[in-house]
């Protein structure tokens, strides 16, 4: 751990630390060879930015190398440098000593952790023997005389000739963000802390007098750390489990710290909208979008993996005049490629590292069945056979290939198709033609401009001991709707000689005809949405589904769908999700273990096998429980006492816990 490196502290406005840093002779670069783990060195400019404005217990090591990085508010990149502390940005542009200037890494790593400043309330006013900050109304005090938080922020500032102490401390730091409280650090330590612009001051008593005060590794933290140097921002799943959530615009702040309790991998994060990015064609302000950016960086903070919907085609770009939601006009499909290989520049690398893309939602609705401001559809075409599938071909034909350009890891979602019945099996009165949207993308040659293929599986609850999924009508007879359009999809699939990951990236048990009908006649409507969602995700990952989504994690969510609540506290089904996604966090699925009444599903992890059974309707089996079992937990995740012999299932699933 290097958080509490303890080197002499600078002197007034900075002086070079003492500390073990070499000069290349064969470039003005400043490296580190004796410090573990540090293999960058500081370059050029950067160094020299380094050495007269605080050093080591300011900035800290250099932990990459010089780097692009796009301009949020202008075309082009700026070359940066991160360091444990800070990110250091050229800025060519500006007269010297400008020309070099700090990120706002406070305000960044804040929005990484779903914190809202401005939410967090002003404090009364001044206080007494401190620093009053009216811009954001905020004291910064001492917390015992003569040291502290007020002095620290007076005593260290950037070396900018003609500003005073103030201003110098002010451009070093920048200004107070929260009041001083207690908070967990990143070493897990809960100490006395205040956020600033471009800082985090931690208070730590028991250090001697130079040390009481010091810096957070914002840097590391907002960035990620070198390879070797332990601790710092979690990062997201290398392979993600198959538990994954929507989290609508607007709505990560509340929500974020959610996904790290309940250990959940996939976000699906809607939207970004062309429309509103590129309202006059070549014309693209990026500025619209800092609330996103501050939402993605929460999302990479909390350990998820972003699926970012791309939606919304401008006005100037319409096929369909008025339906913002459906098809671009062929003359604009070269300025949405344009538009998608700049953004994927934007927002692939740190801190945003977003790699998967969906274009569009639930392209399979025809214009003329929704709003042409609808947040879903529509690209369908009622005249078409294939209903305007292979129109969305030709756009993931043009588009594609600039995507990959701009990043050959980055991974194409085709918009969730909604798929509102069997084709193969219509109900009466259907003909189930916007299901041949699909077929349409592949008959068209769009194989192989897409890498991965979703659909949504809603379901509607009813308050019958009935499989809520496997009982709806409109794809009742392939095995209900997760399952059924999965086969249906696979089958399109291989008749076109195409294989491709599938994502069910829209789920859930909701509430119909109205969003509080069922929580108003049936006070049990919640805790089958906990029932609901084992059967879910547990039946997603039997069949090698790469995810499922439940729309949504916000609340109270559409239809009461939501796993939290309108105050954004947790449901049932989120404490089932928790449950399921801790317990069976790097398990492997072994097997099927339904049995006539019963269907059930087993994992491994580490020698200990977990096995999950219900049944499907009012019917319950006795179990005969496994040697060796040891444990037993219903769908909320408490514990089920183990009886002799054999174990009563029923609608209600049980997870069993096998090992010696």
């Amino acid at each position: 751990m290097r958080y509490r490196v303890l080197f002499p502290v600078m002197l007034l406005f900075g002086i070079l630390v003492a500390g073990p840093a070499v000069r290349s002779v064969a470039a003005d670069e400043l490296c580190f060879p004796d410090q573990p783990g540090i293999t960058a060195c500081l370059e050029d400019s950067f160094a020299r930015y380094w050495e007269v404005n605080g050093g080591l217990p300011v900035l800290g090591y250099p932990i990459t190398d010089t780097q692009p990085m796009p301009q949020p508010d202008q075309p082009g990149d700026i070359m940066i440098q991160w360091t444990e502390r800070a990110r250091l940005e050229a800025h060519p542009q500006n007269a010297a000593p400008y020309n070099i200037l700090l990120g706002r890494l406070g305000e960044e790593r804040l929005a990484q952790l779903g914190r809202v400043p401005a939410q967090e309330g002003r404090e009364s006013g001044p206080q007494s023997d401190c620093l009053w900050f009216e811009e954001t109304g905020h004291n910064v005090c001492d917390q015992v005389p003569g040291q502290g938080f007020k002095t620290y922020w007076e005593s260290h500032g950037l070396n900018v000739a003609g500003l005073d102490a103030y201003n110098r401390s002010l451009q070093l730091f920048g200004l107070p963000l929260t009041a001083i409280q207690m908070e967990t650090n990143a070493d897990g330590a809960t100490v006395m802390t205040q956020w600033f612009e471009r800082a985090r001051f931690e208070w730590h008593p028991d250090n001697p007098d130079d040390f009481k005060v010091l810096l957070g590794l914002l840097g590391s933290e907002v960035h990620g750390r070198p390879e070797n140097s332990p601790g710092g921002i979690s990062q997201p799943a290398a392979d993600p489990s198959v538990f994954g959530v929507q989290i609508n615009r607007g709505k990560v702040a509340a929500t974020a710290s959610r996904l790290r309790e309940a250990n959940i991998s996939w976000v699906r994060y809607g939207n970004i909208s062309w429309a509103e990015v590129e309202a006059t064609p070549g014309v693209r302000d990026w500025s619209r979008l800092e609330g996103v950016e501050a939402e993605l960086r929460a999302i990479i903070a909390a350990g998820g993996t972003p699926v970012v919907i791309i939606y919304g085609t401008p006005d100037w770009a319409q096929k369909v005049p008025g339906a913002s939601c459906g098809p671009i006009h062929p003359d604009a499909l070269d300025n949405f490629a344009g538009f998608m290989s700049e953004l994927v520049s934007r927002y692939s690398g740190p801190p945003y590292n977003v790699r998967y893309w969906e274009l569009g939602n639930e392209p399979d609705v025809d214009p003329s069945l929704v709003s042409g401001d609808s947040p879903f559809g529509c690209w369908g075409d009622e005249n078409d056979p294939y209903y305007g599938g292979g129109y969305y071909a030709e756009m993931l034909k043009q588009v594609y290939p600039a995507i990959k350009q701009a990043n050959p890891a980055a991974q194409v979602v085709t918009g969730g198709v909604l798929l509102n019945c069997d084709p193969d099996n219509p109900p009466s009165g259907k003909d189930c033609k916007p299901a041949r949207f699909v077929e349409g993308i592949l008959q068209n040659g769009g194989g192989e401009a897409f890498d991965i293929l979703a659909y949504h599986a809603y379901t509607y609850w009813g308050a019958a001991d009935q499989d809520w999924d496997r009982a709806h009508p409109a794809w009742q007879q392939r095995g209900g709707l997760l399952l059924g359009k999965l086969d249906f999809l696979r089958s399109v699939l291989s008749q076109y000689g195409v294989d491709k990951p599938i994502f069910m990236n829209e789920g859930g048990l909701l509430c119909y005809p109205s969003g509080t009908a069922c929580v108003e006649t049936e006070p049990g409507f919640y805790n089958d949405q906990a029932n609901y969602a084992v059967r879910l995700y547990t039946r997603a990952w039997a069949n090698n589904l790469m995810g499922v989504a439940w729309y949504t994690l916000n609340g109270p969510g559409w239809r009461e769908g939501g796993l939290l609540d309108a105050a954004q506290a947790p449901r049932p089904a989120y404490q089932t999700v928790q449950f399921m996604a801790q317990l069976l966090a790097g398990a492997d699925y072994s097997g099927p273990l339904s049995n006539g009444a019963l269907e059930g599903y087993a994992f491994q992890k580490d020698g200990t096998a977990y096995h999950v059974y219900w049944t499907n309707d009012s019917a319950t089996v006795e179990l005969p429980l496994p040697p060796d079992t040891r444990a037993a937990y219903s769908y909320l995740g408490q514990p089920v006492p183990l009886p002799d012999g054999t174990l009563t299932i029923g609608f209600e699933p049980v997870f069993l816990e096998i090992g010696p």
